[in-house]
């Protein structure tokens, strides 16, 4: 059909605030005049500033949202945030995986609230099989060096790189604040910021992975979804100064 748009997945925790997960995965999809699909894997109660609770969705729980969309439509690409725990994720990744080999799966992983909840600690021994069914992994410094056993962020990135590409976000990067840097086939891509003052947003890094997601989608290859996904995030956080982003893809 002329002008259909592809279809992409968000799952994600619910956020009431719309910042973070789904509610913000699907404003960033839309943006990019790709259609969102929204799969619940966590009920939260939170504001922009503040992290009360969460109540966890089961593998079945998901599976049983996943099923008649993919039944339905062909879903060009998906992005996993906030999710209970890696049993949870590999039943997840695993049902993807047998109904689509080719969808492209992003995932963000989210080990820490903004507000500073922490939910669960991963590592590379368990994270080992579920980085083989994934396209794109995007922590940020610090929750890349509490999922690994090396001296610094950018060596535990690049032992994850093996499995998979690793986008290390560099929000948290002291030593160049805003690069972000992408580990793909044994080479570093440095994406450094087109702005210099960026704001503090609520859900930055799902709006990252999200806008990445769609390009994917889109027919980006990685290398350039992860630089359009750049651009987008830095407009995101400069949107206004609270901490609710606004989204807007035209510049």
């Amino acid at each position: 059909m002329l002008g259909e748009r592809p279809y992409v997945m968000s799952i994600a925790g619910f956020d009431p605030s719309g910042g973070a997960g789904i509610l913000a995965d699907v404003k960033c999809f839309e943006q990019h005049r790709v259609y969102g699909f929204g799969v619940c894997s966590a009920l939260t109660v939170q504001t922009d500033d503040q992290f009360i609770s969460c109540e966890w969705m089961s593998s079945t729980q998901i599976i049983a949202q996943l099923e008649p969309l993919f039944a339905k439509f062909r879903i060009s690409a998906c992005k996993i945030g906030l999710i209970k725990d890696v049993e949870v994720l590999m039943e997840v990744l695993s049902f993807i995986r047998t109904q689509d080999e080719d969808v492209k799966i992003v995932l963000d992983p989210v080990l820490k609230a903004s507000a500073g909840f922490s939910f669960h600690q991963w590592n590379l021994v368990q994270l080992g099989s579920v980085l083989q069914l994934i396209d794109l992994i995007t922590p940020n410094y610090s929750e890349m060096l509490s999922m690994g056993n090396a001296g610094s962020a950018e060596e535990t990135a690049g032992h994850w790189a093996v499995y998979c590409p690793v986008l290390l976000k560099g929000g948290h990067n002291l030593r160049a604040m805003g690069t972000d840097l992408l580990f793909e086939n044994a080479r570093v891509l440095e994406l450094k910021p087109g702005i210099v003052l960026n704001r503090q947003k609520h859900g930055s890094g799902c709006v990252l992975s999200a806008a990445i997601t769609a390009n994917l989608a889109l027919g980006y290859n990685l290398r350039d979804a992860c630089k359009h996904g750049k651009i987008y995030i830095e407009d995101f956080l400069n949107s206004n100064n609270t901490l609710l982003g606004y989204h807007n893809y035209d510049r």
